[in-house]
């Protein structure tokens, strides 16, 4: 979706709008722009020309984060699992061997 950042000389966004038919202000700096997933515009580089946005990450929700340490809970129990039954065939082996 089109953002419309409206910004002062220094790049600090003064206004931040989405839609489809935005108006072009007359007379202050702005830019149209589609903002990347994941991340979020934090100000304008105006030393850069024509001026640029700034993005940065969107931090992972607190949900997101359980996801991610659940998976690798999940990874980390299925290697025990795996070592567990080659330790236990290695131990049976040795065991009937004898």
């Amino acid at each position: 979706m089109l953002t419309q950042i409206i910004y002062d000389d220094s790049g600090f966004i003064i206004s931040q709008m989405q839609g489809s038919s935005l108006r072009e202000p007359v007379g202050i700096p702005f830019l149209n722009i589609e903002i990347p997933e994941k991340k979020r515009i934090v100000s304008v580089d105006v030393s850069a020309s024509p001026n640029v946005p700034v993005y940065e990450d969107i931090p992972l929700t607190e949900t997101e984060i359980l996801q991610v340490d659940q998976t690798l809970q999940t990874t980390r129990l299925s290697q025990m699992e795996a070592d567990n039954l080659a330790f236990t065939d290695y131990v049976l082996e040795t065991l009937g061997g004898m």
